[in-house]
């Protein structure tokens, strides 16, 4: 082994060369890589970056300095050595003396446009829209955070994952809904970020009411796409909109979910996150800026609609309803026989990664596919006004004059419990009925008498979820 000398004795004094020091920790990989205006130290090991903190350095510095046995010299042994690093490790293991590191050249092996990247022990896989190759780390022509690679072997398999069939259960088997969460995990699981089509992915339940309580597989795939992606996972009930939120996040984490929100979560709040850079900032440290390109997409799982029928807000959700095949009665297990995840042979997660990655490749190949939803914009209305008032937007006929006084008198009469309700209101509920179901509200007013029509719009015009339309 090569001994790289950083001390030296002065005058019978054993003293400590700063320069060779850093030289050395430069030498075996050690760097500060910048992130935003913050840097994070690292280490690099044959193209492999893992994040480490001052104390990873002195376990290095500590068996270094053990393993170098006789080849000191007798006046200087590894012992004093030792101690005169720990005396002096203010110094040598300072913020300051560390900043003097080399910095880390940006060289990371990122998704593109075209291409997505999945990184397991024995190989790493290049997925095209027209073809899927296996590649030896030789041949891999960046970086890759240790956290990224899948302890996993891979080899291309033309078996059918038990998987794909809970998908399939998911989807009761409709073809276009099962292309439509296809394409939904593939977006997640290809890393590359278009400003074009930024959106968040939502897992809803189909059912509404009392019946959507959860249990139906949105966070099984939620956890299935963590298996192949670094994911942060918040827990979306007691989530908080604060200033360590993103926490978790770290470089090369690919997504954000959060599981099960709640039924006030502030989508909106969301925005800046959806479509530009994301702030991370951890309690004691300084907070940083990961840019869009390199920021994770994000997955919201609800058994609610989202709030906000704005142009903005719907531009920025691509939703997949769950069906209650899955519920707290039957579980994957009784279809199954076993726990996913848990007890899989090396087989079934080799065909579980090749259906994954065949799901980036859809994804690649068509881009977010849209399916006719079952029950998402009648949700959404329910939870924004109320299911008596929907109830009666129903009946009404579309290129037909309504009175809004007769309509407000009647609904109030049929449902007294909204004698609350303000007239005001009630045609704010009905804008939003229209909006939702992308009609045109127009108005006209005869002397004191003030009515509304709506008529079908021959664009629809802000929504993403319509026909067979996809959204790259």
């Amino acid at each position: 082994m090569m001994v790289n000398i950083f001390w030296y004795s002065e005058r019978g004094k054993l003293k400590i060369d700063e320069q060779k020091f850093l030289k050395l920790l430069s030498e075996r990989g050690f760097r500060k890589y910048y992130v935003g205006g913050e840097y994070l130290l690292v280490k690099v090991e044959n193209n492999i970056v893992r994040e480490i903190k001052p104390v990873h350095i002195k376990d290095f510095i500590t068996k270094y300095i053990e393993s170098l046995g006789n080849e000191t010299n007798r006046q200087i042994s590894p012992e004093m050595i030792l101690g005169k690093i720990i005396n002096q490790q203010g110094t040598l293991f300072s913020k300051g003396n560390l900043e003097f590191l080399q910095n880390l050249e940006d060289r990371f092996k990122r998704d593109t446009q075209d291409e997505a990247f999945f990184y397991f022990q024995n190989c790493y896989v290049k997925v095209k829209k027209d073809r899927i190759t296996i590649n030896n780390y030789v041949e891999l022509d960046g970086l890759i955070w240790d956290r990224q690679i899948i302890s996993r072997n891979f080899h291309m398999s033309e078996g059918s994952s038990v998987f794909k069939t809970f998908i399939n259960n998911i989807c009761r088997g409709e073809k276009s809904r099962i292309k439509s969460l296809e394409s939904g995990i593939g977006f997640l699981l290809h890393s590359y970020k278009n400003p074009a089509s930024a959106r968040a992915i939502i897992f809803t339940d189909e059912r509404i009411g009392d019946g959507a309580s959860g249990g139906n597989g949105k966070s099984l795939v939620g956890d299935a796409i963590s298996r192949l992606r670094i994911s942060a996972r918040p827990d979306g009930q007691n989530f908080t909109f604060d200033r360590f939120m993103f926490q978790t996040v770290k470089p090369g984490t690919a997504v954000i979910e959060f599981n099960d929100a709640k039924e006030n979560f502030s989508f909106q709040k969301l925005f800046s996150v959806i479509t530009d850079s994301m702030v991370v900032e951890k309690k004691y440290e300084t907070a940083y800026i990961l840019p869009f390109e390199h920021s994770p997409k994000i997955l919201i799982s609800t058994n609610h609609a989202i709030k906000g029928v704005d142009v903005s807000t719907l531009r920025r959700q691509f939703i997949v309803e769950f069906s209650d095949h899955y519920n707290e009665h039957h579980v994957p297990a009784d279809d199954f026989g076993h726990i996913f995840f848990n007890d899989w042979s090396a087989e079934e997660w080799n065909e579980f990664d090749n259906y994954m990655i065949g799901c980036a490749q859809h994804y690649l190949k068509n881009g977010l596919v849209n399916y006719n939803r079952k029950n998402w914009d009648r949700k959404v209305l329910v939870e924004s006004t109320s299911e008596e008032f929907v109830s009666v937007m129903e009946e009404v006929e579309l290129n037909q004059w309504y009175s809004k006084k007769y309509l407000y008198k009647k609904f109030i009469d049929d449902y007294p419990e909204h004698k609350h309700l303000h007239q005001k209101a009630f045609t704010q509920w009905i804008k939003t009925y229209a909006k939702i179901k992308v009609y045109k509200y127009d108005e006209k007013k005869s002397g004191a008498e003030r009515s509304f029509r709506l008529t079908k719009m021959k664009e629809k015009i802000g929504r993403m979820d319509e026909g067979n339309q996809t959204f790259r």
